[in-house]
C-alpha cells in the first residue's frame, strides 16, 4: 500500500497560451497543458482512502472573501466514504460564517453530458459549465439556525491548465493537480439567513486529488494569491514531515504585461510563530526560489480556522485523530508578500 498523502490544495493562477494541446501529457516548452471536461471529473472513487478536492476562492466588493470546497473522501473503517461542501464566508457586513456539509458518497451526482456536479442529488450544493466557456457555482442549505446561499455565475474565464499530466509525485504517492479556472470575473447573490448581497468581483478553482491520506508525512502548506489589472502573483509550498526526503514542494507563478514568470522554491522557513485559537501558527516565512530569488510572505489578518474533523465528534474523533497522526486545521485571512508591497489573500493547512 501506499504510504498516506494530506489532502492539501496546489494554488496556480492564469495561463493561456495558443500553443496548449488539450489532452493526455502534451504540454507547450513551460511544461502547462490545457485542461477539459475529463480532467474536473472525479480521479477516486475506489480504495480505502483517498481525498478530492474542487476548490473556490472568490475575492468580491467590499472586502468580502468567499473560500468554498466540493469533495470526496474516504478515511477507510475510521468513516465512511463522503462527498462535502464546505464554505467560509469572511467579512459579511463586518461578521464571519462557515458552514460544513457531509453526504453519502452513493448521493453524489454527475451529469457528465451537461457538466454539473452536485453533492448530493436532492440537495442544492453543485456546480456546472463547460469551462473555459461558462460556469455557476450554487451552494444553499442551513445549518445550526443560520441559512446560507451563494449563487455566482463566472465569466472572463481564463482557461485551465495542469502542469504535464497533472500528477505530481511526492515520497512516492501521486497527487493530481489541476488548474481549471485560473482567474474570472464572477457576478451574482451572496445571503445569510435575510440578508442579502448583490456581488462581483474575481476568482479561482483548483482540483486536486490523492490516493491516500498523508498527515503523517505532510506538515504545512501555505497558499497565497495577488489579483491586480495586469495579473497576479501567486504560490503554494508544502512541507514535508520528512524533510530530507525534499525541504519544500510547490511553485509560484507571475503574470504582469510583460509575461509570465514561474519559479520553484528549494527552501522555505518560518522566520515567526503566533497564536491562533491556542495554535501556533506561521506568521513570517522566508522562501528561496531555485534561481536565487527570495519572497517573504507576512500573515496580517486572519479570518477564520475550521478543524477538517469538524463533523467528528468525541471518541470518534480521538480515534480519528491518533489514526490520522493529528488534526488538520484550515486557516484563511490576507497578508502581504515583498515586505508588504504587494497585499494577498492566503489559505494556511496545518497538521497540529
Amino acid at each position: 500500500m501506499k504510504r498516506p498523502f494530506l489532502f492539501l490544495l496546489l494554488l496556480l493562477f492564469p495561463f493561456v497560451s495558443t500553443g496548449f494541446e488539450s489532452k493526455s501529457n502534451a504540454s507547450d516548452s513551460t511544461g502547462l497543458r490545457a485542461t477539459d471536461w475529463s480532467d474536473v471529473l472525479p480521479h477516486t472513487g475506489e480504495g480505502s482512502y483517498y481525498n478530492e478536492f474542487w476548490m473556490y476562492h472568490l475575492f468580491l466588493e467590499d472586502d468580502l472573501h468567499l473560500h468554498m470546497t466540493f469533495s470526496m473522501a474516504n478515511f477507510g473503517t475510521f468513516k465512511s466514504a463522503v462527498s462535502g461542501g464546505k464554505l467560509f464566508v469572511s467579512n459579511f457586513k463586518g461578521r464571519n460564517y462557515h458552514v460544513s456539509r457531509e453526504f453519502t458518497l452513493e448521493r453524489l451526482d454527475i451529469d457528465k453530458e451537461n457538466h454539473v456536479f452536485r453533492l448530493h442529488d436532492g440537495r442544492d450544493i453543485w456546480f456546472s459549465g463547460e469551462l473555459p466557456h461558462e460556469h455557476r457555482v450554487y451552494f444553499e442549505t442551513s445549518k445550526d439556525g443560520v441559512s446560507y446561499l451563494v449563487d455566482l455565475n463566472f465569466f472572463d474565464i481564463e482557461p485551465g491548465f495542469a502542469y504535464g499530466s497533472g500528477v505530481l509525485n511526492v515520497g512516492g504517492d501521486d497527487m493530481g493537480m489541476y488548474f481549471h479556472i485560473p482567474k474570472a470575473r464572477v457576478k451574482g447573490t451572496v445571503a445569510i439567513n435575510d440578508d442579502t448581497l448583490s456581488v462581483e468581483g474575481t476568482a479561482y478553482m483548483d482540483h486536486t486529488y490523492q490516493t491516500d491520506l498523508s498527515s503523517k508525512i505532510v506538515d504545512k502548506s501555505l497558499r497565497y494569491v495577488s489579483h491586480s489589472d495586469d495579473g497576479f502573483i501567486a504560490g503554494y509550498y508544502l512541507i514535508p514531515k520528512k524533510r530530507s526526503e525534499r525541504p519544500v514542494i510547490g511553485l509560484s507563478v507571475e503574470k504582469n504585461n510583460d509575461g509570465f514568470t514561474v519559479r520553484h522554491p528549494v527552501e522555505l522557513s518560518i522566520q515567526k510563530e503566533s497564536s491562533i485559537s491556542g495554535k501556533r501558527v506561521p506568521e513570517i516565512v522566508k522562501i528561496t526560489y531555485k534561481d536565487g530569488f527570495t519572497r517573504s510572505f507576512q500573515r496580517e489578518n486572519h479570518f477564520q480556522d475550521v478543524s477538517f474533523l469538524e463533523e467528528v465528534s468525541g471518541l470518534r474523533k480521538r480515534l480519528v485523530r491518533s489514526f490520522l497522526g493529528g488534526e488538520i486545521i484550515e486557516y484563511v485571512g490576507t497578508g502581504s508578500i515583498d515586505n508588504g508591497s504587494t497585499p494577498v489573500n492566503y489559505n494556511l493547512l496545518i497538521v497540529h
